[in-house]
């Protein structure tokens, strides 16, 4: 279960069924974080953060507070959903496509 409404971000994000879903709830929830000054005081973590990078983001994070900061364990956890949820469907898009281009064994 979610404990909180920081860890129903990352519940959200991995269920996002489109790219412009996950960009547009990671927009969101980017809005409601980046006023953490913890999370500013994380090198490159807007800039990362504003080009989409999420895998940038997540460094930024854990470089400056360590992969298991208990104050930060959301926010990494969000993002990792995100990096997830993303390369999942690029997987699927690119199956999609060498399947249309025949290119797939049936």
């Amino acid at each position: 279960m979610i404990s909180s409404p920081n860890r129903a971000w990352a519940l959200r994000v991995s269920q996002a069924g489109s790219y412009k879903a996950l960009n547009g709830l990671m927009d969101d929830w980017y809005e409601t974080v980046k006023a953490d000054y913890r999370l500013q005081n994380s090198r490159g973590f807007e800039s990362y953060m504003e080009a989409r990078d999420w895998e940038g983001a997540r460094r930024s994070v854990e470089r400056t507070y360590g992969r298991s900061c208990p104050e930060h364990r959301s926010t990494v956890d969000t993002l990792n959903a995100a990096i997830q949820n993303r390369t999942q469907m690029r997987v699927v898009t690119m199956s999609l496509e060498l399947g249309n281009a025949g290119i797939v064994n049936r």
